[in-house]
């Protein structure tokens, strides 16, 4: 029987978020051979213990905490975790199943549940930031050539195929997971607030032919400590950052592809330019909520900014989204 281990990055800073999330890992039907904490350098290691747990101290980053080797875990699964989620006694049973029915590489639990989103908040997605719901049969997410993804608007079986995911829970072979060398986006780090880790993460998985899935009955339950959002929401120049790693991960993941035509990056620049002048009228809007006339200019500069990037030396030293 296939053997896993957990890997949590945290900053140890989720209180009782963590606690319960380490009470449900214990509660598994399916135990697992190691959990396995990564904290950020710096961070006091939470009192709390459940006696199996072993600290790793890294790097500070949502990308540097997970873009790792690993070498602590030989199980044949990795269930990586953020530190804010809580576990149904069976989840990681269920995940497993999934992972080996569908022969699939990764499957993450869906814990936003856009689909349950309010009419109003699907109208509000879809106005700024063009995100949609579709009725694949197929697919839980796609990503479309804008950047942008749509999500299933009415997800019937347990388990889908998915071109992206939600972050907080998923499921690895640790050789998918080594193989797709997400060290190679560590860039996002450095700008302060990984706007978009998620996308980079599994859409990499699905570009680079692995197969990923969604669970949507889970049984997850998001708790949303936002330790580091939270900063972020309330700095204006939060719009830099959006636009600037919306433009550079649209570059990575829709148009400097390896195997891409040029009618292909055509399409794809057309969409991403159409996207782009809507959201400018989007930001001019955000104005008034916001009272900060500069959000334009950031959400401007954070365009040309990326642009500037995806042509310097240091982004040439970055290796292409396609891996194989």
């Amino acid at each position: 029987m296939a053997t896993y281990s957990i890997a949590i990055r945290t900053l140890g800073t989720s209180g009782d978020k963590f606690v319960e999330e380490l009470d449900s890992i214990m509660r598994q039907t399916v135990k697992p051979e190691k959990v396995i904490i990564y904290l950020a350098e710096g961070y006091k290691r939470p009192e709390y213990s459940i006696g199996i747990e072993q600290y790793v101290t890294v790097t500070k980053g949502m990308v540097a905490q997970r873009a790792l080797s690993y070498d602590e875990i030989n199980s044949d699964y990795i269930l990586l975790l953020d530190d804010d989620v809580s576990l149904a006694p069976d989840s990681v049973e269920k995940l497993i199943t999934a992972l080996e029915t569908n022969n699939a590489d990764c499957v993450a639990a869906d814990t936003f549940h856009n689909h349950e989103m309010p009419i109003a908040g699907k109208i509000y997605a879809a106005l700024t930031n063009l995100v949609f719901p579709h009725w694949s049969k197929k697919w839980a997410f796609k990503i479309h050539s804008n950047g942008s993804f749509s999500y299933n608007n009415k997800p019937k079986p347990r388990f889908y195929f998915s071109q992206s995911a939600a972050g907080p829970v998923s499921l690895w072979r640790k050789s998918a997971l080594l193989a797709i060398h997400f060290e190679d986006e560590l860039w996002i780090d450095k700008l302060g607030f990984p706007y978009g880790e998620d996308a980079l993460f599994f859409n990499k998985v699905n570009k680079n032919g692995f197969k990923l899935g969604v669970l949507y009955d889970a049984g997850v339950v998001h708790q949303d400590a936002k330790t580091s959002s939270s900063v972020f929401q309330k700095d204006p120049k939060r719009f830099y950052v959006r636009s600037f790693a919306s433009t550079v991960i649209w570059y990575r993941t829709c148009y400097h592809l390896i195997g891409y035509s040029r009618w292909h990056k055509l399409i794809s620049l057309l969409n991403y330019a159409v996207k782009v002048f809507w959201l400018l009228i989007v930001n001019i809007v955000a104005v008034l909520p916001n009272r900060n006339l500069k959000i334009p200019v950031y959400y401007c500069k954070g365009v040309v900014d990326a642009v500037k990037f995806v042509h310097s030396k240091e982004y040439a030293k970055i290796p292409n989204f396609i891996v194989k």
